[in-house]
């Protein structure tokens, strides 16, 4: 069902119409649709606790953080997306002519990888926002180990790091944030240990 779909192009406007008939969510990514997988417990846990952490230190800098079934409108044209977080600094700004609303500026993005989206998370989704001019940070959240991969806005260009390990910390630099990654991996047990 999975290839089957993300097979199938669609424009924005057929996309827009056919998800919201549909039971369960989708994305479209270069218009190509794509089912959101359902999520392990692990995810669920790292969703929540990357959420409260940026919550805590951002909400006092003017930033509004999402962190469930808020759809980003990436390219009108093309791409629609459902980030596992997205944090918004200023006005949030959002398309109310496009049932749900769909958040148009975030600030930062993050994706907790699985098997089933790490490929295009780390490709087609990496590419697409990279065009977003408000967005100063992409992150690729590892739920198998605890690792972060951070992609910032640097000048003209991209910076990737790479923060691993519980004694590590992600910096995001703007808006100025460090979170030690035992906060965004405290509940969750790894295979390995």
């Amino acid at each position: 069902m999975a290839q089957e779909v993300a097979e199938r192009l669609m424009s924005a406007e057929e996309f827009l119409l056919w998800e919201s008939e549909q039971p369960y969510k989708f994305e479209l990514i270069d218009n190509r649709i794509y089912p959101m997988p359902g999520s392990s417990p692990s995810h669920n846990l790292i969703n929540f606790d990357l959420a409260f952490a940026l919550t805590r230190r951002l909400e006092s800098q003017g930033c509004q953080v999402y962190g469930i079934d808020i759809q980003l409108l990436v390219d009108p044209v093309s791409t629609y997306t459902y980030p596992d977080v997205a944090v918004v600094c200023g006005e949030a700004q959002f398309n109310y002519n496009l049932l749900p609303p769909k958040l148009e500026n975030p600030t930062l993005v993050f994706e907790i990888t699985s098997p089933s989206t790490e490929s295009r998370d780390r490709n087609q989704k990496l590419q697409q926002y990279r065009q977003v001019p408000s967005l100063t940070g992409y992150f690729l959240v590892a739920q198998d180990k605890p690792l972060i991969e951070a992609h910032t806005r640097s000048g003209d260009g991209w910076l990737a790091t790479q923060y691993a390990g519980l004694d590590s910390s992600l910096l995001i630099p703007v808006p100025d944030c460090e979170i030690p990654l035992s906060e965004v991996y405290r509940r969750v047990t790894f295979a390995d240990s």
